[in-house]
């Protein structure tokens, strides 16, 4: 099984920098350690949870937003 950073679809690519304060970096990553992966890929599982999941729907019948 291969492990590490997924493959990137398309061809545009963009790098990021993120700042961290050092308490928080260290809780990133005990988290890692736990789950068995790196601190990248748990910054990346936040950005798609963020900005590409759906809303939850029982939010929308209940009449409130995120």
């Amino acid at each position: 099984m291969k492990r590490g950073r997924p493959n990137i679809l398309g061809d545009d690519r963009v790098v990021i920098r993120v700042v961290l304060p050092l308490k928080d970096y260290q809780n990133l990553e005990k988290i890692a350690d736990l789950e068995r992966t790196d601190i990248g890929t748990l910054v990346r599982r936040a950005i798609v949870r963020q900005y590409f999941a759906l809303d939850d729907s029982k939010a929308e019948k209940n009449g409130s937003k995120r």
